[in-house]
């Protein structure tokens, strides 16, 4: 397996603590008219006409991400794409073209844990924009009416069928800046219930931290070296801290009524070794579930079964990765790999921290129904890393050759999925 390095609203996975230096002044703004989510601008600077002009290009950013790769606007790129059938294609923007670059990265880098053309089995369970319980209207052969409030499980035959058209090899992205971006679709279309199905492609996932990517390298173009972006509550870029200053980021927990705190963990950037340029991303298995029969249903599905994360086997307890925030130079590729890691699970996750990360920093919190405790593994050193909930437990250590070593009881056996 290849490794590449490439407290807002709702549910806020990463809230940022920032402690500026004595008498820094402080500019922030906030929007919600992209990406259904809010985002906020937070620059040290005394020039309310600079602070002016970069809140422009924020919104300018985020509007032209949104138009290239949003599902909720018609003629978006990727709404564009998803309507063709087999063999054919359509002219992308740029910015397109760069998303589906990270994306097939990161689908290569993760052998596939990431692999954004999960779409069709994403809306098959119901976790799509779609799925509104105060505007659903069911429009797919597969659809279910929601009873006593919750939504009925799929029919199998659906998610086998709809699992044959996941895979990024059949999508394919041809010409350059000077000529122009085509994305073409090869994947053969599949049968259900007397239906055809098309695959279908969705960036979104990425699209925040990509935004978040982008309005950093501009900010610093045009000047600004202190200060951060939050876009959603899942990604944030960080330029370097004020003198004096320190950036706190506090991990909200992924599961709740443990303790009356909101957060789990303070990850202190001055101790660890993102100081400037850092981004921080959050995926969690907890952000939209709903449960039957005591089983959680998230989000996050598996493009491998065609099931959501975490499903337990029969007679077992639930047990899993509950989230995972990374933290690394890149957003974009962030989101798409605490997507992967929760994907890989528990002991391929720590594989994949332990054995080298290049630069990244991961805290990664394992769970199992039933038990109290819950485990943060990570590879942040204790200086940058400090619980602050005591149903949390750190579950890591270096080990004598450099790697982090899994120090928990929730995954220490091989025939409950654990390691060695």
């Amino acid at each position: 397996m290849r490794k590449r390095v490439g407290c807002i609203m709702g549910m806020v996975l990463v809230l940022l603590a920032l402690r500026p230096a004595l008498g820094a002044t402080v500019k922030s703004r906030y929007t919600d008219e992209y990406f259904s989510t809010v985002s906020a601008l937070f620059l040290h600077t005394e020039d309310e006409a600079a602070f002016d002009q970069a809140w422009q290009m924020v919104k300018q950013t985020l509007e032209q991400v949104e138009k290239a790769v949003s599902l909720s606007l018609p003629e978006s790129d990727l709404s564009r794409f998803n309507r063709l059938a087999c063999g054919e294609s359509c002219d992308v923007s740029s910015l397109t073209a760069q998303l589906f670059q990270i994306a097939r990265a990161a689908y290569e880098d993760t052998d596939g844990a990431y692999d954004p053309t999960v779409y069709p089995l994403v809306d098959l369970w119901g976790f799509s924009p779609r799925f509104n319980r105060n505007t659903y209207q069911p429009t797919q052969p597969y659809d279910r009416a929601y009873v006593d409030g919750k939504l009925p499980l799929p029919d199998p035959a659906y998610i086998e069928a709809l699992t044959r058209l996941v895979g990024m090899e059949t999508i394919v992205l041809t010409g350059d800046e000077a000529t122009g971006w085509r994305l073409e679709k090869n994947t053969p279309p599949v049968t259900a219930g007397g239906c055809t199905f098309q695959a279908q492609l969705d960036l979104g996932g990425i699209a925040k931290g990509f935004a978040c990517d982008l309005v950093t390298e501009r900010l610093t173009q045009m000047g600004f070296t202190e200060g951060h972006f939050v876009c959603g509550g899942s990604s944030i870029s960080l330029l370097s801290r004020p003198e004096g200053g320190d950036y706190g980021l506090t991990l909200a927990k992924p599961r709740t009524g443990l303790s009356s705190e909101s957060y789990f963990a303070t990850v202190f950037a001055r101790n660890s070794r993102f100081t400037c340029n850092t981004t921080v991303s959050t995926s969690s298995d907890a952000n939209h579930t709903y449960t039957l029969d005591g089983v959680i249903y998230c989000h996050i599905i598996d493009p491998r079964t065609g099931y959501p994360i975490n499903m337990p086997e029969a007679g077992e307890p639930q047990r899993g990765i509950a989230s995972v925030t990374l933290l690394g130079p890149s957003a974009a590729y962030n989101d798409a790999l605490s997507t992967a890691l929760c994907v890989m699970g528990p002991v391929a996750a720590m594989d994949y921290v332990s054995e080298g990360f290049g630069d990244l920093s991961a805290a990664m919190v394992f769970y199992e129904t039933g038990v109290e405790n819950l485990e943060v593994f990570t590879n942040l050193p204790k200086s940058a890393f400090r619980l602050e909930d005591d149903a949390y437990l750190r579950a890591s250590a270096p080990g004598e050759q450099g790697e982090i070593r899994y120090t928990g009881s929730l995954f220490n056996d091989k025939e409950n999925g654990g390691v060695p």
